[in-house]
Parts: structure tokens; sequence; C-alpha cells
């Protein structure tokens, strides 16, 4: 039984590979996806904006990556290709959650709350929501963390253009020393300012994955065995921080330190062992998590305005926001992400032929979204405070 299950895990991790995935950074974004998700639903863990350091993190840490090897196959970056390429990746599932976010806000909220939502919705699409002030409880002020990130997706790769035409040479170490300039400055602006919404006060932590990945070279001669050591202290500080951290600045170089323990054991070659972040469940939640982030806080919101807390509001919160997240996986952004001419053209063919075939995968996903509905539905009918009489009966005769 343990030989097969190394078997099975070397095979995964092989699979991974060629598919250019690595398992422990997608358990890395299950344990950020649901440190927020658990941090806005109970309250708990008290560190619940750990979860948004360790997403920048990897964030930075996979997007300079991606550049600095197109630029060591082809010259220079393709800038028109990695914009689109983050617009697949990114809008459609945002417009999807947005859209029936709006939808929904219309048919639950007040109608003052349902404008504001669309205002607000309107900031978020445009990758600008951490700059308009956005109510806590509107269903969609958690984006203001993905449009900090769609920021620096756009400027770091014109800065590192324009990097490597002034040191076209040593491009690598002059993205370093950007990167390094990047973080101080706004580590330092950050601990001045303490406004966690800024832009400039939060992309240090996606500069550290920066600095990291121009780092890649220098970390994949790390020894085998210091690896699983590297990953595992990397994971206890970021429990640590979930325990312990605040909301400032000088508190998140607990959960940043981690993540880039975690990242820089990996490179080269993931860690042998390292079962909490490599297992099936965290590799799969991993790929949820970012339809997992764009639903969980207007589920919670929107469901918060029908139905009192109680276990059957849980229930039902986690039964919608992760069936909404199977279903915006497999049906939204997956085929988004892998769209192309040839690809449509080929499915129109198929389709005239009469050959249409739905992968396993996909049929189980569409009743997994299904099931998930249908129990978040049970308790929403179930929930107490739908049979309790909303005001005291009248007595004949006083």
């Amino acid at each position: 039984m343990v030989d097969r299950y190394r078997e099975t895990s070397r095979r995964r991790r092989r699979r991974a590979e060629r598919s250019n995935q690595r398992l422990d950074i997608q358990g890395l974004r299950t344990v950020a996806v649901l440190a927020v998700v658990a941090h806005h639903l109970w309250g708990w863990p008290r560190g619940g904006s750990v979860g948004i350091d360790v997403f920048f993190v990897v964030s930075g840490f996979l997007v300079t990556g991606s550049l600095l090897l197109t630029s060591k196959h082809a010259g220079t970056p393709s800038l028109t290709e990695f914009y689109w390429n983050r617009v697949r990746r990114i809008l459609p599932a945002a417009a999807v959650v947005l859209l029936g976010t709006c939808v929904a806000s219309l048919l639950i909220l007040t109608p003052a709350r349902a404008r504001d939502t669309l205002v607000d919705a309107l900031f978020a699409f445009a990758g600008v929501a951490n700059w308009h002030a956005t109510a806590g409880d509107s269903p969609v002020a958690h984006f203001w963390a993905l449009s900090i990130a769609e920021q620096f997706y756009v400027v770091w790769p014109l800065l590192i253009l324009a990097v490597g035409a002034l040191v076209a040479r040593e491009r690598t170490r002059a993205v370093a020393v950007t990167a390094a300039v990047v973080v101080a400055a706004s580590f330092a602006w950050a601990l001045y300012r303490e406004a966690p919404l800024d832009t400039l006060t939060r992309v240090w932590e996606l500069g550290v994955g920066a600095l990291l990945a121009t780092a890649a070279a220098q970390l994949s001669r790390i020894p085998q065995p210091t690896k699983p050591l590297l990953s595992w202290a990397g994971v206890l500080l970021i429990g640590a921080s979930l325990a312990l951290a605040g909301d400032t600045a000088a508190w998140a170089l607990l959960p940043v330190a981690g993540t880039a323990l975690v990242l820089a054991a990996g490179v080269g070659g993931e860690s042998g062992f390292q079962p909490l972040l490599c297992n099936r469940v965290s590799t799969y939640v991993g790929d949820l998590s970012y339809p997992l982030y764009l639903a969980h806080w207007p589920v919670i919101v929107l469901v918060g305005a029908l139905m009192e807390r109680s276990p059957y509001f849980y229930v039902c919160v986690l039964a919608f926001t992760f069936g909404v997240a199977v279903a915006c996986h497999h049906f939204v952004e997956n085929p988004s992400r892998h769209a192309s001419r040839d690809a449509f053209r080929q499915a129109i063919k198929d389709m005239e032929r009469g050959l249409f075939h739905v992968e396993r995968r996909t049929k189980a996903a569409a009743v997994g979204a299904l099931v998930l509905i249908a129990v978040g539905l049970c308790a929403f009918a179930a929930r107490p405070d739908a049979y309790e009489p909303t005001q005291q009966p009248v007595t004949q005769g006083l």
C-alpha cells in the first residue's frame, strides 16, 4: 500500500511537471483561500488577511518566472501574449461572478444597496476596486485584492521590458535589483502609511515573489534532503501567522517569509515529503481557489441578508460557495483559459459531424455542482427562522 501510494505520488508529480505546474503551490493556494473564507465566515483564524499575503507572493513568483522564461527564449517578453493570457485567466470568471452578484443584489437587497453594488461592480471589473470607497458589507468588497494584483500585472511586465532594454546582457540580475528596490520602498511606505488597500503598500509582497523568481538558478541548487525542511518550516510560519498575525505590514512578514520558504524549496524539483500541500484534496481545492475567492463573499453577504446566523446558514453558504466555484472552474475558467481559434473551429466541426464528447471529469463536476447547490437550497428551506412568526398575533377581546 505504501509503495503504491509513493508510485501514485511520483506519477502525479511527473504529470504536474509536464504541465508546468507545482503541486505545492496549489496546496498553498488551498491554505490561502480557506483561511480567507473561514475568517470571513467565522471570524477565525484571526489572521484572515494572511491568505491574501500568500496569494500575492505566489502571484509575483509565477508571473515573474513566466516573463523571465519568455525573455530567455524570445529575447524579450511578449506583452501581447502575456496580457491576453492574463485576461483569459482572470476576466471571464470575474465577469460571471460580478454579473450574478448584481442580478442577485437586485432581487435580494434594498434598491439603494443594489445600486451601490452595481457601481462597486463596475470599479471591480475595471480592476480599480481598491481605489473606490466601497462599503465593507458590499458583496464585491473583496475585489480590492484582485485589483491590486491586476495593477501589478499591468505595470510589472512593462518595467521588466524597460529594464531589459537598458541592461540586455544581465536582464535577470537587473530585474532582481529592481524587485529589491520595489520591495524595500513599498515595505517602508507600508510601515509609514498602514493602508492595506493602497497598491503601493501591498506591492512589496508581490515583489518578494518576483525576487524569488529571479533567484531560481541559485535556489535550484538547494540539496534535496533540505527541501522538506524548508517547506515544512514555511508551512509552520504560515500556520503561526494565522493564529498570531495582525493587519499591519510588520505582521505580514511572517506569512510572506513562510510562503517564500515553501516556494524556494520547490524550485528545481518539488520537496519529496509534503503531503499536507501535495495531496489530491489540497491540489484540487487549489485549482478552485480563484473561483472560491470570487464567490465566497457575495454568497456570505447575500445569504446573510435572507437568513439568520445558524448551522443552517453555514451549511448554506459553504454549499453555495463550493457549488458555484466548481461550476465556474470547470465551465468558465478552464474553457476560457484553453480557448483558441483552432479549438473553437474543431469544436464547430465536431458538432456538425454529431461528435460531441463530454469528459468524465466534466460530468462529475456538473453533478457535484448540482448536488452542492441542492444541499444549499435544502439548508435554506429548512432554516428555523423561516417558520417563526414575524409579529405577535393579535389577541381578540382586548
